[in-house]
């Protein structure tokens, strides 16, 4: 049975939980932080139920691990003091926890025989996690060491924009990497996403509503 048909493969609404998020990370108040929380315990749920990860074994324990990761560092990044260990570590967590997220997105999108709109829409989800998953990932190499990026852990909402600004290599203004290490992983990023939107999504496009071209083992002479 092709991915593609099966009721369970909506990726819009996983899409759409992936804005939301992005949306609200932008306020730094205590009730934006908690719908954050519930946002990214909800897009985990809804992953596993796009990505046919709820036929994993053991489903369970992952689902209730990943969801419970995804929340609670929401929580500790806010909550602990400024620029402490404890904040590099949930960003990192939550930073794996999307990756994770984003390579079954992937696999499940590989699987789809027939390119059809909701593929299309889990690449733009899975380009959506990456920007997400990066900026993660920059808030907690700034919290360990202030000096990589100009920009201050304590105002976590900027490290969506800057991961973004990078992934779609639009331009830096102010927010830039001061560091060398910031700035190889900004690069990878920059690669990531033009090689992402030029092959892989823009090879979607041109397949769509035809069947994906498989290799055919060669009949021996």
């Amino acid at each position: 049975m092709d991915p593609a048909g099966d009721d369970s493969e909506r990726y819009g609404r996983l899409l759409v939980i992936i804005t939301l998020s992005f949306v609200m990370s932008a306020f730094s108040a205590r009730w934006a932080t908690t719908v954050v929380a519930l946002l990214n315990g909800v897009l985990v749920v809804t992953a596993f139920r796009s990505t046919g990860l709820r036929g994993t074994i053991p489903r369970r324990p992952l689902l209730v691990g990943l969801t419970l990761i995804a929340a609670v560092a929401v929580f500790v990044r806010a909550l602990a003091d400024e620029q402490s260990t404890s904040q590099a570590v949930a960003s990192f967590l939550q930073a794996g926890v999307l990756c994770f997220v984003t390579i079954a997105l992937l696999r499940a999108i590989l699987r789809h025989q027939v390119v059809t709109v909701q593929t299309i829409i889990g690449a733009i989800a899975a380009y959506a996690l990456i920007g997400l998953t990066f900026s993660w990932i920059f808030l907690g190499i700034d919290t360990l060491d202030d000096s990589q990026l100009s920009l201050d852990p304590s105002e976590p909402e900027t490290y969506p924009d800057f991961s973004f600004i990078t992934l779609t290599t639009v331009g830096y203004g102010n927010q830039i990497p001061t560091a060398t290490l910031s700035a190889r992983i900004a690069v990878i990023l920059a690669i990531i996403g033009q090689i992402f939107l030029a092959t892989f999504v823009a090879r979607l496009v041109s397949l769509y509503g035809r069947s994906r071209p498989t290799t055919e083992p060669r009949a021996d002479n």
